[in-house]
This record gives structure tokens, C-alpha cells and sequence, in this order.
């Protein structure tokens, strides 16, 4: 086994890190306070080639897998951008590359992937008021209307709707039927400025800077060839942009660890109480220690899932724990940043609160930790369904 970084991987990194050398801690907590989209470093970003890191080059891409998403995500997230940094991501090289590209026609390919790797913002219309992670349970529909279809319904916590151009949708096609609940559901590509759909900002405790939005569908018509797959397979098109989801969850908590970690290294290195720096003191030194073991041991789960689904391989189960052990490192890891710095770690200026904050959500979403422990239960240990 291999355990380094391609010499492209690690070229990419440090051309991430160049461009976030424009965009310190400060720049990220003007945007976190002013509940900005961090236009600014995404335009960067794509001029890079980063927004079409999952598109192929025919389409104007980088042609690269979720190895090489992750390698970015991490360094993002590392060099400043914590939470909001890697999770842009998200809205480009895995809602819109991987979903179009894994499932769209030739003729939706040519159509989109071009936009999606020259900056345009796709999320992902998922999760709903009532249903929450049940998604066989959503409600919003899509009924047959002349050449298309009539999209009724609403959204929740659909982050980066509200700077979306495309927003991938979820809608049930079919009547739940005696078979499967997780039949009868199909995925669209729908423009974000279509007639009927209202966007409202939800006020948040994380991740401020990425908008989370509730998003109304009210009769809002897409032509059949913004169908994405087969019609009513959609929750099944879906899993695999799910697992890619979770392994960039994994990757976004990790990094924001890691900066926590070295913030409250620099932090015991430099503050001193009792006429010396508290960093000499082990009951500073050894909760860090263990955060950094912590903060290894998932990254390697992290890029096995990635490198299982960049083979073709099923990485379900990777995906998952990867997400899980990520999750739990990472807010550890802020965690005890936050008691390193003491007091001064509840002041803006510090930046871990902000840290703090923002790593809390990969605990609940993508997926929440107990879904993720049920999977395991149900799907890899055997056990009876608990859900």
C-alpha cells in the first residue's frame, strides 16, 4: 500500500494553499458575520480548475476522482477556510459533476458539465420538513404536465440555494406502491431562477457564509430533458452522489480539526501563565496529542472510501465510517482547541469558536451519527432493521 500523495495531488495542494493565502481567518469571519457567500475565493478557485475537478476534460474539466476532491478539501479547510472552505465543493465538482456525469445523457453532459467546471453552483434539493434523512418519505412531487413536468413542493436546508444555478432535485414521479418506498422517485436538474420557486435564508448557528435555504416549488415546470437518469430510479441514481457526499463530510470536519489543531498549538506555544507556556504543562499537551492521532487515523478511512469509489468499487460502508470517525475527530479537535485557549477561546478574534460552531454540523448532517451507527448495524453487521 501506498500511503503518499501523488506528486498532482500534492502540486494541488499547494496551489490551494496559494490561493488561500489571500484569504485569512479574517476574511472567513467577515463572511461568517455578514452571512456571505464567499464569492471572492470560489472565483479563484475555478479560474484554478477546481470547480471542475470531477468533470472530465472533455467537457472542459480536470478529469480527476474523489482522491483528488478530497486532497483539495483538506487543504482548503486547513489554510483558513475551515467548515464553509472544503464544503463549497460540494456545490460544483459532487452535486453537479458527479450526479450529471454518472447519469446524464450525452446531450446533458454537453449541456451542463462545461458550466459546472467554469464556476457555476449546483446544490442539492434533498431534504424536506417532514421526511429529514428518510428520503423514500419526501413529499414534494413531480407530476406529468405536457412536455415536462409540474415540480410541487418544499425543501429544506438546501445550503447554497439562494447563489445556485442549478438545484438538483428529488421528487417523487409514481404513487408509493406496495413495492418499495424507495421506488417511484426521480431526480431533475432544475434551474434555480425557474418560474415558482421562492429561496429563504435560514437563520443558523453554523456555517453561516454557506447559506442553508428552505426552497418552494409552487407549479414549477422543468421540459423532460431536465429529467436526470430514469424516470422514478432517482433515490437509487442518487445513492452514489450520497456516498461522495459523505466522504467530502468526512474530509470537510477533518480539516476544520486540524486548523483548530494547529490554532491551539501556536496558542500554548505562546501564552504563558505562571511564568512559563502553558504548551509545557501535559495537561494541555496530551488532549492535543490525542487529536492528532484521532485526526490521522480518520484521514486514512477517509482516502480508502475515496480511492473504493474512485475504483468503481462499492464504498458505501467506507463512506460512512469515514463520515463518522471524521466527524467525532474533528469536533474532539475543536473542542479542545476551545478549552486550550480558555477564555479567549469564546472570542471572535481567536477563531475557534467559529470552528467550534461549525464542525457541531457534521455530527447531524450530511447523515447523523446514530444513521450512520444503524447503517453499519443493518447493512454490514447483519443485524435486524432498526429504521
Amino acid at each position: 500500500m501506498d500511503f503518499a500523495l501523488s506528486q498532482e495531488q500534492q502540486m494541488m495542494q499547494r496551489l490551494v494553499e496559494d490561493i488561500c493565502s489571500d484569504y485569512d481567518l479574517e476574511y472567513w469571519r467577515e463572511k461568517d458575520d455578514a452571512g456571505e457567500f464567499p464569492h471572492e475565493i470560489w472565483d479563484d478557485l475555478t479560474e484554478a480548475g477546481f470547480a471542475g475537478l470531477t468533470v472530465s476534460e472533455e467537457y472542459g474539466g480536470e478529469g480527476l476522482g474523489m482522491e483528488e476532491v478530497v486532497a483539495v478539501a483538506l487543504a482548503l479547510g486547513r489554510n483558513g477556510g475551515g467548515v464553509s472552505g472544503p464544503n463549497m465543493l460540494t456545490l460544483g465538482p459532487v452535486f453537479g459533476g458527479i450526479s450529471i456525469t454518472e447519469h446524464g445523457t450525452e446531450d446533458q453532459k454537453e449541456r451542463w458539465l462545461p458550466a459546472i467546471a467554469d464556476g457555476a453552483i449546483a446544490s442539492l434539493g434533498l431534504t424536506e420538513p417532514d421526511a429529514g434523512l428518510d428520503t423514500a418519505g419526501i413529499k414534494t412531487t413531480a407530476q406529468r404536465d405536457g412536455d415536462g413536468y409540474s415540480i410541487d413542493g418544499t425543501k429544506i436546508w438546501t445550503t447554497g440555494a439562494h447563489v445556485s444555478d442549478y438545484i438538483i432535485t428529488l421528487a417523487r414521479t409514481s404513487p408509493i406502491d406496495e413495492g418499495s418506498r424507495h421506488d417511484g422517485i426521480s431526480l431533475f436538474v432544475v434551474p434555480a431562477d425557474a418560474d415558482g420557486i421562492t429561496t429563504n435564508k435560514i437563520d443558523k448557528l453554523s456555517m453561516r457564509s454557506l447559506g442553508s435555504c428552505e426552497v418552494v416549488f409552487d407549479d414549477v415546470h422543468v421540459p423532460d430533458e431536465n429529467l436526470l437518469g430514469t424516470e422514478d430510479d432517482g433515490f437509487y441514481h442518487v445513492l452514489g452522489t450520497l456516498n461522495t457526499e459523505r466522504i467530502i463530510w468526512a474530509a470537510i470536519p477533518l480539516a476544520a480539526g486540524e486548523l483548530a489543531l494547529d490554532l491551539a498549538v501556536d496558542y500554548a506555544n505562546e501564552r504563558e501563565a505562571f511564568e512559563r507556556p502553558i504548551g509545557e504543562n501535559q495537561g494541555v499537551q496530551f488532549p492535543l496529542a490525542e487529536s492528532k492521532m484521532e485526526l490521522e487515523t480518520a484521514k486514512l478511512m477517509i482516502y480508502k472510501a475515496a480511492s473504493l469509489y474512485d475504483e468503481g468499487a462499492d464504498c458505501s460502508m467506507e463512506a460512512n465510517a469515514a463520515k463518522f470517525m471524521a466527524a467525532r475527530a474533528g469536533f474532539k479537535a475543536c473542542d479542545r482547541a476551545i478549552q486550550t485557549h480558555g477564555g479567549m477561546g469564546f472570542a471572535d478574534e481567536y477563531h475557534v469558536e467559529r470552528l467550534y460552531r461549525d464542525v457541531r454540523l457534521a455530527r447531524v448532517a450530511p447523515v447523523s451519527d446514530e444513521l450512520v451507527k444503524s447503517f453499519v448495524s443493518t447493512n454490514v453487521l447483519d443485524l435486524p432493521r432498526s429504521y
